[in-house]
């Protein structure tokens, strides 16, 4: 609560030039949405995991910067949107415990509070290793059977699935897994950032159908 307060009532600089008044400006992080395919699962992204964007997420994330989460909050609003799916339950990644503790909360569930209509339907079920520096292969081994879900209140209900980045899409693979197997409908997910290198055909634009964000 301290944190939020001091988000809202102390002057901000851009993480990414300095400029004063917002902690991410939208010429350092634009919305550049980009619709990514992980494995038939629809992903909209709002931009591409790099330079200020990247740096920021890593602030917010890791270094305790929440006034980065407003701007951060912002671009996934826009790759929510980009869905144009009313009335889809956004269903947060979950962090695990120890990330929890060592990151002061759940960076994501933050994140889509700040969006609106989320719900914590998914969990950890066993320990899973940090995936900095796992190839897509030991990435899915690693989160094979790692998530359950809570089924919906009304069966066949759409979730759409909210992360910070997507690098191989291993995560929403078994996210998706729970949720379809709890009896929801997944409907697509959307993050703020997609990692070119793992995407590099994640190029194509999506319509603004929502206007300026």
């Amino acid at each position: 609560m301290l944190a939020d307060l001091v988000e809202l009532f102390l002057p901000r600089h851009c993480h990414g030039c300095g400029r004063s008044g917002t902690g991410l400006c939208r010429t350092c992080a634009p919305v550049d949405l980009v619709a990514v395919d992980c494995a038939g699962l629809p992903v909209i992204a709002a931009g591409r995991y790099e330079g200020a964007l990247r740096d920021a997420v890593l602030a917010y994330k890791e270094r305790g910067r929440r006034d980065l989460g407003v701007p951060l909050a912002s671009l996934l609003g826009a790759a929510v949107r980009a869905h144009d799916l009313p009335g889809a339950v956004l269903v947060p990644i979950p962090s695990s415990a120890g990330a929890r503790r060592a990151r002061g909360g759940d960076h994501v569930l933050r994140l889509s509070r700040r969006v609106g209509g989320c719900t914590s339907a998914l969990r950890l079920i066993r320990a899973v290793q940090d995936s900095a520096g796992l190839d897509a292969a030991a990435r899915a081994e690693n989160l094979a059977g790692a998530f359950a879900a809570r089924p919906p209140r009304l069966p066949g209900a759409a979730a759409l699935l909210v992360d910070d980045i997507i690098t191989t899409g291993a995560t929403l693979g078994d996210a998706t897994r729970a949720l379809t197997h709890s009896g929801w409908l997944v409907a697509g997910a959307a993050v703020v950032a997609a990692t070119p290198l793992r995407f590099p055909t994640a190029r194509s634009r999506v319509a603004r159908r929502h206007g300026p964000v």
